[in-house]
């Protein structure tokens, strides 16, 4: 059994992550806990962007207990309607982050909705404490939009990097019903003609968990081609390594991953060690 760690921010409810969730259950049998944050004034707080350690966020004064009360009932009620095993944990300070950090050590995977997930904090996708939370996870983080489709095909984004191998892996090992679907170890590169770095390595390893897999090299544009690529792919969800603020690597930057998450339309998985 799984421990799947489901954090909501105190005033916004994400169905999106729950439906992933209870699709993970209906597959095999979870322990589901919901955190549940308090809602932050995040312009007060401090950042790495400043130079910071850890990063404090201030509690917003007047913060609806009463919303964050009917969220949890929901979550509970949900649960119980699909025959969810849960727990809840409410008892969070106004240092949401570091807290968060610790729970996440202690789970298996983290699903966060990227759409409700602190939405107040401003417009761009995703925000920055969305990046906070990716960047200081301690366990693989799921991103999921509100609407999407259950993935069918899987996207692992591959440069070489330890990163980029060791979310593989992590997959696999999370998702072994889902490596029966049609995979894809995507290779990105400027050069033309350029060789798939560790071609073997990868081909044996992947190999042993995806059943049906294929290998496919963008060229040109990597950055300009990916979104319209990963569109055509049927129902996928996107595997990525690591989410740092000195982004991905030379070939899968930043970029990437947030630009298939700023579009709302398909999961992304992120591990990194």
């Amino acid at each position: 059994m799984r421990k799947i760690l489901l954090s909501f921010d105190g005033t916004h409810y994400s169905k999106g992550a729950f439906d992933f969730a209870r699709r993970m259950n209906d597959e095999e049998p979870i322990l589901l806990t919901g955190a549940f944050l308090p809602q932050v004034d995040f312009a007060n707080s401090w950042s790495y962007a400043n130079g910071g350690g850890s990063v404090y966020i201030p509690l917003i004064e007047g913060y609806d207990a009463d919303v964050v009360a009917a969220n949890i009932a929901k979550f509970e009620e949900d649960c119980v309607r699909h025959n969810i095993e849960h727990r809840v944990h409410r008892d969070f300070s106004s240092f949401a982050l570091p807290e968060l950090q610790k729970e996440s050590r202690y789970a298996d995977l983290m699903i966060l909705g990227s759409q409700r997930f602190y939405e107040n904090l401003g417009l761009e996708s995703p925000n920055e404490y969305l990046r906070d939370a990716l960047h200081d996870a301690e366990c693989p983080v799921l991103i999921t939009p509100e609407e999407f489709d259950y993935p069918e095909s899987i996207v692992l984004a591959f440069d070489g990097s330890r990163s980029s191998v060791y979310a593989i892996k992590q997959f696999a090992y999370l998702f072994p019903e889902l490596c029966r679907n049609r995979s894809i170890v995507v290779y990105a590169t400027k050069k033309e003609g350029g060789n798939i770095p560790d071609e073997d390595y990868i081909k044996e390893l992947a190999a042993r968990h995806f059943s049906n897999l294929t290998f496919y090299e963008l060229e040109a544009n990597p950055r300009d081609s990916f979104s319209t690529w990963i569109t055509d792919q049927d129902r996928p969800i996107l595997v990525s390594g690591a989410f740092g603020r000195s982004g991905f690597s030379q070939i899968f930057k930043r970029s990437f991953a947030s630009d298939v998450i700023a579009e709302n339309r398909f999961p992304v998985f992120i591990a990194h060690r």
